[in-house]
């Protein structure tokens, strides 16, 4: 039999006199994880995750690991979390540097070949380990991705984008589209998810399964995940359009490089809840990770013998694309006023950054 996979979210926007007035979403389908190797040593199962998920690879490899040993009942030690902590913020630094700026610099042939250059540096970064040996390797890479940042217009915490480079244009463009279009200070009406909810999450997960996963909601919240959410939580923003989306990840990235720069000499200072794990009893674990899209879970159990009874996982994705959620609230009600309005919002749907693909169409309805 073969087992064939919608790869891809649909958003389709109503609009009536320039207002948008109704938002469909067709989410992606899900690999059926759990029931592909049910039965199945739970090795097999953490061989396949970094290739089922080639996005966010080693939170996905992260989270099954520690659920896994939840359920054995063992525990990491502090340098085998510190290890994970450092892979997933390198990997969340990575994917976030990468949805910053190949798509905006795409129309720029040396901004792209700017870009192209930095993100293969940032993703040799990954796999340097902290060896004597390759401190030299490693303090000469920071110095590359430093100077690339800088030239793409990444800077410092007190002039967080630097003038006359491509990313000021960048943010230029975002501002215009949003003074333009009213979408310059558009209100956050909806939450963020948090370390908090791990508990329930992770029970709706085991006592649900993937009706829960497909559309998750915690007693009628659906809230927000990923690198906004994280920045909301943190300073308490109050706005979330475009230019507040786009600032978001501009500072999460610099944040991570001084982290990293630093030598990853506190976990604290990347995320305290980047890595959680909970043991949910006998064979039976669970584990959260802070990635680049938001909260990850995984929740697993096994059977008598060791091997896989039951596997569930939530990804960032069906929070923020959920048929009521944080992408819906966003544009619901949104003005279509200026020429550059219908960017503004390819913009603001492309800052959730789902996991895979996605294709926005506009339906015009007669006007009341």
């Amino acid at each position: 039999m073969t087992l064939t996979f919608r790869n891809r979210i649909d958003v389709t926007l109503s609009v009536a006199d320039r207002l948008i007035t109704g938002v469909d979403i067709q989410p992606r389908t899900r690999p059926p994880l759990g029931r592909l190797f049910a039965g199945k040593p739970a090795e097999m199962l953490l061989a396949a995750v970094p290739r089922v998920f080639s996005l966010c690879a080693s939170a996905h490899q992260v989270a099954l690991l520690s659920a896994l040993e939840a359920a054995r009942g063992e525990k990491a030690t502090p340098l085998t979390r510190h290890r994970r902590i450092k892979a997933v913020v390198a990997e969340r630094f990575a994917e976030l540097m990468r949805g910053l700026l190949m798509a905006p610099c795409a129309e720029n042939h040396n901004a792209a070949q700017l870009a192209q250059r930095l993100l293969l540096t940032v993703a040799s970064l990954q796999t340097h380990s902290g060896a004597d040996a390759q401190q030299q390797s490693r303090a000469a890479t920071l110095s590359q991705i430093k100077m690339g940042m800088a030239a793409l217009g990444i800077g410092s915490a007190a002039e967080p984008v630097l003038p006359g480079t491509p990313l000021a244009s960048m943010m230029d463009a975002a501002r215009k589209a949003a003074d333009d279009g009213g979408w310059r200070h558009m209100p956050a009406e909806h939450d963020v998810l948090s370390a908090d909810d791990d508990g329930a999450i992770v029970k709706q997960l085991m006592d649900v399964g993937p009706a829960f996963a497909e559309a998750p909601e915690l007693d009628g919240r659906v809230p927000e995940t990923g690198v906004w959410a994280r920045q909301a939580e943190r300073y308490q923003t109050t706005s979330a359009g475009p230019v507040e989306r786009l600032t978001a990840k501009i500072t999460e990235i610099a944040e991570l490089l001084r982290w990293i720069e630093a030598g990853e000499a506190e976990d604290e200072a990347a995320d305290q809840h980047a890595v959680a794990s909970y043991a949910l009893g006998p064979r039976r674990g669970a584990a959260a990770v802070e990635c680049a899209r938001g909260r990850l879970h995984h929740a697993i159990e096994l059977d008598a013998h060791g091997a896989v009874a039951r596997f569930e996982y939530l990804a960032p994705t069906e929070w923020n694309f959920h048929p009521r959620g944080p992408v819906v609230k966003s544009l619901m009600g949104a003005a279509l006023r200026g020429a550059g309005d219908r960017d503004a919002v390819h913009t603001l749907v492309g800052s959730f950054d789902p996991c895979v693909g996605y294709h926005l169409a506009f339906r015009e309805l007669a006007d009341a």
